[in-house]
């Protein structure tokens, strides 16, 4: 009669510390990503390669909020708690510069490194082109902005995918 108690303590304490894991949402459903600052890196590389592709003469000035924003809606099916980077660039440019090509220049230069289309509104008074790269899902925009006759606004935005601020999640 001992034994068979002692089998089923051992059993019941299994049941319970396995219980116990998977209650905890298990480590093997979180992967670990790269951190904020590293993804905030990254952002910031694609936004100055799209920069690179333009005609000389044009800068990039920071605009609007950026920086580090909870993904409070994850569109990738993953876990709470991460964040997405951000980062926003005015395209300041003399008057003589070619802004009409802005957009089909950088279309150009995402279709040849095989970045996918998130959102083409080419076709609208204001154009707007989003683009994701596959390989690592940071994306990109541009927008161009027909003010009064002449003058043209143009915004660089570049943001993460969701990732874990310090690579893994905080402990609970």
């Amino acid at each position: 009669m001992g034994a068979r108690h002692w089998r089923t303590g051992v059993l019941a304490a299994a049941l319970v510390a396995g219980l116990a894991t998977s209650a905890c949402g298990g480590d093997d459903d979180v992967q670990p990503t790269v951190t904020a600052v590293q993804a905030a890196q990254r952002v910031e590389e694609i936004l100055r390669e799209a920069h690179s592709q333009l005609p000389p003469g044009a800068e990039l000035k920071p605009f609007g909020n950026s920086g580090t924003l909870p993904c409070d809606d994850p569109t990738d099916g993953g876990p709470a708690g991460r964040v997405f980077v951000e980062q926003q660039y005015e395209v300041a440019f003399p008057a003589s510069w070619p802004a009409d090509q802005a957009l089909p220049t950088l279309a150009d230069y995402w279709q040849q490194r095989d970045f996918k289309v998130v959102n083409d509104l080419r076709e609208r008074s204001d154009p707007r082109l989003s683009v994701e790269d596959p390989a690592d899902g940071y994306r990109i925009s541009v927008t161009v902005y027909n003010r009064a006759p002449g003058s043209v606004d143009i915004y660089l935005i570049g943001s993460s995918p969701c990732v874990w601020e310090h690579g893994t999640p905080a402990p609970q």
